[in-house]
């Protein structure tokens, strides 16, 4: 338990920090290594941003990092408990470029749209 405290505290200051670059990152939480990050299309007024969320799930996956969604704009992030600090590093620097794909429009709607949630 104490390790997935740690390893959780860990890898929500990495996605704390993809917050701050990142508009479509709304909130963070969690407790251990099961977290969700909500998507939002405005933090102010915390519009969900359903179909963003699909696409950073769609573009993470093509990068290698299987990530899901809840309520259609809350990413689960629950990996595995025996992960390795190397391996959390590697699925924050394919969120990060996930994100930044769909806010470039790299990711089509046609592309997500048979996506619900995984």
């Amino acid at each position: 338990m104490e390790r997935s405290r740690r390893l959780g505290a860990r890898f929500v200051a990495q996605l704390e920090s993809l917050a701050a670059r990142h508009p479509l990152v709304g909130e963070i939480r969690g407790r251990g290594l099961m977290i969700g990050a909500e998507l939002v299309r405005d933090r102010a007024t915390r519009e969900p941003a359903y179909a963003e969320t699909a696409k950073v799930c769609w573009r993470a996956w093509q990068l290698g990092l299987l990530i899901t969604f809840l309520r259609g704009n809350v990413l689960r992030i629950v990996p595995p408990l025996v992960i390795t600090e190397e391996q959390l590093d590697r699925a924050i620097a394919i969120l990060d470029e996930a994100l930044t794909d769909v806010a470039r429009g790299k990711v089509s709607d046609e592309e997500v749209a048979s996506i619900r949630g995984w």
